[in-house]
C-alpha cells in the first residue's frame, strides 16, 4: 500500500457466524492480549468485528513496512486508542463496526482529529432516542421527514455524524449529543454548529456522510488543526489488500 496524502477510509465485511478468510487473516496480526480478548466474546459477530477491526488497523498502520503484529497500542484517558510503538506507525486512526461491516479511517501523513462511525440501515430506531439525545433543530428536521423509512435513515445519518465527532475529539458520550447540532443534514457534507460554547475552538471541521456499501450508512469527522488544511478522503475495500 503506497503512501497517500489523503485520509483513507477502509471497509471490510465481517462474518456473523464462523470466522472466514478475512477473520483468519486479521487474527494472524493480533497481539496475544487481543487474541485473548477476542476469545472472551461469546457472540461470533462481536468476536469477528473485534478481530477484523484490530487486524485492519494493524495492517494499515504498518503500511507494508512494519510487521502488523509488533505494533503496540495505548489508551488515552477517555478511552481512545493510539499507537505507542513503533513511532513510525503513529498516525491518527479510528475504528467503527456494525453488524456485517467494519471500518477503519487512517490519516497517513496528517495530525488531524479523525473519527468514523457506521450503522446498518435496517437497524431499528426509536424516535424517543432523538428527543432524548438530539438537538432541537435536529429533532425538527426528523419530524419533517416524509416517510417512516426516510425518518429512520435520517436518524441513522445524524447518529453516525454525532458518533464520529465525539470519537474524533476523544470524549465519547461524556460530551452530550445535544451540545452540538448538524446542519444541511441531507447533503454529503453536513456542517456542525456548536451549541455549547465550551466546544468552540480553532479546529476546522469537515464531515462526510457516505454509504460505504449497500445497506449501510457511515460518517467521517475530520478536525484540521492547521488553517486552510483540507484533506482528501478516499473510500477503499480492505479485501482488495488481501
Amino acid at each position: 500500500m503506497e503512501d497517500s496524502p489523503s485520509i483513507q477510509v477502509w471497509h471490510a465485511g465481517s462474518s456473523s457466524s464462523e470466522p472466514g478468510v478475512l477473520e483468519r487473516c486479521c487474527e494472524n496480526w493480533l497481539s496475544q492480549d487481543e487474541r485473548v480478548r477476542a476469545d472472551r466474546f461469546r457472540i461470533p459477530t462481536s468476536r469477528n468485528q473485534h478481530v477484523v477491526g484490530r487486524g485492519m488497523a494493524r495492517r494499515l498502520l504498518g503500511r507494508e513496512r512494519i510487521d502488523p503484529s509488533v505494533i503496540s497500542f495505548a489508551i488515552e484517558k477517555n478511552g481512545k486508542p493510539y499507537v505507542s510503538q513503533p513511532v513510525q506507525a503513529r498516525c491518527p486512526f479510528n475504528i467503527a463496526h456494525t453488524d456485517g461491516l467494519v471500518m477503519c479511517g487512517i490519516d497517513n501523513h496528517g495530525d488531524n482529529l479523525l473519527g468514523v462511525d457506521v450503522e446498518k440501515l435496517d437497524r431499528r430506531t426509536d424516535p424517543a432516542l432523538a428527543k432524548r439525545y438530539f438537538s432541537r433543530p435536529e429533532i425538527d428536521f426528523l419530524e419533517n421527514c416524509s416517510s417512516e423509512t426516510d425518518q429512520r435513515n435520517t436518524f441513522l445519518r445524524i447518529w453516525t455524524l454525532k458518533e464520529a465527532f465525539i470519537k474524533a475529539i476523544g470524549t465519547g458520550l461524556q460530551t452530550p449529543l445535544a451540545d452540538f447540532t448538524f446542519e444541511n443534514i441531507d447533503t454529503p457534507n453536513p456542517q456542525i454548529r456548536m451549541l455549547n460554547p465550551n466546544l468552540e475552538s480553532t479546529i476546522q471541521w469537515n464531515f462526510l456522510s457516505i454509504e460505504p456499501r449497500p445497506g449501510y450508512i457511515a460518517a467521517v469527522a475530520i478536525g484540521a488543526n492547521a488553517a486552510g488544511q483540507n484533506a482528501e478522503v478516499t473510500l477503499r475495500r480492505f479485501e482488495d489488500l488481501l
